[in-house]
């Protein structure tokens, strides 16, 4: 991923660009458009997935609990999170993500252990902000 496309998506707790640096060829990028939903028995359960931007939402056992926006984080990988069993997040308007798998995390925190720390305390900082939920941590059924 380009260090200035993941300057844009990663607000708004902004990283400096040396760990922008360390952290872009790490990240992937994900456009989920409107309508679809995100299947969480793959890739998701196991990742950091924040919103970059457009609006999402989160149902468990058919209610709406949450809804996700720029800045969220999600994955089994977000800091202080809920964790919502069989939950599933459908795009309201086309999302767009930035997608860490567990082996880029580990990858990460091998090589750049200050840009990893400063990315997951952002995530956690931007969720303490948002006050309606933390992040949400998305398991599959077979996982619950």
């Amino acid at each position: 991923m380009e260090i200035l496309r993941l300057a844009s998506l990663t607000h708004p707790q902004p990283l400096n660009m040396r760990q922008l640096a360390d952290i872009a060829p790490h990240a992937s990028e994900l456009t989920v458009h409107a309508g679809h939903r995100l299947l969480l028995d793959g890739p998701f359960a196991h990742e950091l997935v924040l919103v970059g931007s457009g609006r999402g939402r989160v149902r468990c056992a058919g209610e709406a609990v949450a809804e996700l926006g720029p800045g969220d984080v999600f994955g089994a990988l977000a800091p202080q999170r809920t964790v919502y069993p069989t939950a599933s997040v459908t795009a309201i308007t086309d999302l767009h993500l930035v997608m860490f798998s567990t082996r880029e995390i580990r990858l990460l925190r091998e090589s750049a252990p200050e840009a990893i720390a400063a990315l997951l305390a952002a995530c956690a900082l931007t969720a303490q902000g948002r006050g309606e939920f933390p992040s949400l941590a998305l398991v599959p059924a077979e996982a619950a």
